[in-house]
């Protein structure tokens, strides 16, 4: 009798052993699957917030841009020195004014041509232009006739018409 009762304790504690290992097995699929979610999460959040500083430092970027536009139309003109610093200018004119990059950049211009491109297409006189680019007016209008020749301009088209009626919008998103 003893020996029936221990096999049928036996079998009950084989089935609780066995059922219990089901759970077991199932609950490390459950916990695999809860690894594997997080990791994509993570990754997913980790992606959204590199293109949150992207955006943010486009942002940025933009706004040192607009100053430097402002601070020229004011006629101070000695804080655009480097190159970077006119990238930032002709995002901000692209914005603002329309896009002209395509002119200036089809018909090999220099960059000082490009920069006497986009001070002309914003109304900046060549006297101006001659102070922000510390040259002669000469100068200045040496480069406004080698642009006409390159962009196979005509003498009485004027560069700013030019450059203000072949504009892109530019749409940000």
């Amino acid at each position: 009798m003893k020996t029936d009762k221990l096999k049928k304790d036996d079998i009950q504690l084989e089935k609780v052993v066995s059922e219990l290992k089901e759970r077991l097995k199932y609950k490390d699929e459950l916990n695999q699957n809860l690894i594997h979610r997080n990791r994509e999460l993570k990754a997913k959040f980790r992606l959204q917030l590199s293109l949150k500083s992207e955006l943010t430092e486009k942002e940025l970027l933009l706004t040192v841009g607009l100053e430097s536009l402002l601070l020229l139309k004011k006629h101070r003109y000695n804080h655009i020195k480097k190159e970077e610093d006119w990238l930032l200018l002709y995002d901000a004119i692209h914005i603002l004014y329309g896009d002209i990059s395509h002119i200036v950049s089809s018909f090999g211009l220099t960059s000082q041509e490009v920069k006497v491109c986009y001070l002309t297409y914003i109304g900046i006189t060549i006297s101006e232009q001659a102070k922000v680019l510390i040259v002669e007016t000469n100068t200045i209008k040496r480069y406004k006739n080698r642009i006409k020749n390159k962009l196979k301009l005509g003498e009485e088209i004027l560069l700013s018409v030019y450059l203000s009626l072949n504009t892109r919008t530019v749409i940000e998103t």
